[in-house]
């Protein structure tokens, strides 16, 4: 998958927790952990490739055949991992999945997605075994909720590890990102971001993004402020031209003077209607005005565009073409967005689409991430719930798994 809003399903379940747990264990009460009880490595599971994900990517029967067989390959190699290849104090449960493709409305040179790799993965999780009294009867379950490792598979767009966002880019659809920086190796892999990358080479998975295409995303979500500005300022105009019409104003007060023939003091009650008219072209007036609600926030919006849009103009050929880079702490717009990347400026970046081989089959694995690993390895992070815990489950067999399995037969498996 290489668009940014191609990772909705992905990205979802990196993060998510698969939660399983069962009515009769959520009545129960109390479980107990059993940590040295032998576990099973279930079977794998029904691989899902929903309707919309199928023809996203243009994916016919036999290939997501091909591709549910390569990701058969990877489970077998997980499984050979000895650190789980015989699961005590936990079971396994592993499943595959197609991912959905949108192509980007603002990603120029993304290929559609019949010209790319299918794209999906694998989830690994290992459940805790544990056992609990019910009707006086001990009842033992190696389902519930555990932090799963997913191995994400021609996945290298917005979402998949890099981390952060972008605010001056608003929710305008897109495929670039703060590049995902090399952070060492974790056995023996080279981490990226939040992610482990097997690749033919890492670092050419993105491409920088240049200061002009940077500055045009920005300039595109601010152009989304000013057309619904406009939209706001032509609608209370078209309101106050209502207002202001005498034939209006004529049929208003002709149909509070037969309401208020039927009240007690008919006199205040067309005086109530006179004043709320008045009120409401008075209102009206201010919000259109340019020092004042819409037509103020419309002004603004327009001077927010106009600041990006001159800026891109005076941009010289060189400064177009250079790599940009984001400073979440710049103050200004020309402080935020800059061509000398530092300690204080990301470098910005887009997939390579160059990277994927069009020679091979569109079921061939050619990149593997492997994510999240802040939850399970960095022991100082917040999500790391499970670094510390006795369970040989969920974060405990996610880097047992990682530390112990093939890299050799991993890498292999890529083409």
């Amino acid at each position: 998958m290489l668009s940014s809003v191609a990772l909705r399903p992905a990205r979802e379940l990196i993060f998510l927790t698969a939660v399983l747990i069962s009515a009769s264990t959520l009545a129960s009460g109390q479980t107990r952990p059993l940590p040295d009880a032998p576990g099973t490595w279930k079977a794998w599971k029904p691989f899902n490739a929903t309707v919309d994900a199928r023809k996203e990517q243009a994916a016919t029967p036999a290939l997501v055949k091909a591709f549910e067989t390569e990701l058969l390959a990877l489970n077998a190699i997980l499984r050979r991992a000895p650190a789980v290849s015989s699961p005590v104090g936990f079971s396994v449960e592993t499943w595959g999945h197609l991912a959905g493709f949108r192509p980007a409305a603002f990603a120029p040179g993304q290929p559609a997605g019949a010209k790319s790799p299918l794209s999906g993965g694998l989830t690994f999780g290992a459940f805790p075994i544990v056992e609990y009294e019910r009707n006086g009867k001990t009842i033992r379950e190696d389902t519930g909720e555990t932090a799963l490792q997913m191995f994400l598979v021609n996945q290298i767009g917005r979402g998949v590890i890099d981390r952060g966002n972008v605010p001056e880019w608003g929710a305008v659809d897109h495929d670039a990102f703060l590049q995902p920086l090399p952070q060492g190796e974790i056995a023996n892999l080279p981490r990226f971001g939040d992610g482990l990358v097997i690749a033919r080479d890492g670092a050419s998975l993105w491409t920088p993004l240049s200061l002009r295409a940077a500055l045009e995303i920005v300039a595109k979500n601010r152009q989304v402020d000013v057309d619904s500005s406009q939209q706001s300022v032509d609608a209370q105009t078209a309101r106050l031209a209502v207002v202001r019409d005498p034939a209006w104003r004529a049929n208003r007060m002709k149909e509070a003077r037969q309401a208020a023939a039927t009240m007690p003091k008919p006199d205040e009650f067309l005086k109530q209607i006179e004043e709320s008219i008045r009120v409401e072209e008075a209102n009206l007036v201010k919000e259109v005005s340019p020092t004042g609600g819409s037509g103020k926030q419309l002004a603004d919006a327009k001077r927010g565009l106009a600041e990006v849009t001159s800026w891109i103009d005076a941009l010289s050929p060189a400064e177009q073409t250079a790599a940009a880079c984001y400073a979440a702490r710049g103050a200004a717009l020309r402080e935020k967005f800059r061509t000398a990347p530092s300690a204080d400026c990301h470098p910005l970046a887009r997939p390579n689409y160059a990277y994927f081989s069009t020679a091979l089959p569109r079921s061939a694995p050619q990149v593997v991430i492997i994510t999240p690993i802040a939850r399970c390895f960095d022991t100082a992070d917040r999500h790391n719930l499970e670094a510390n815990s006795p369970s040989p489950a969920g974060c405990r067999a996610n880097r047992a798994l990682i530390e112990s399995l093939d890299k050799a037969a991993l890498k292999a498996w890529l083409r």
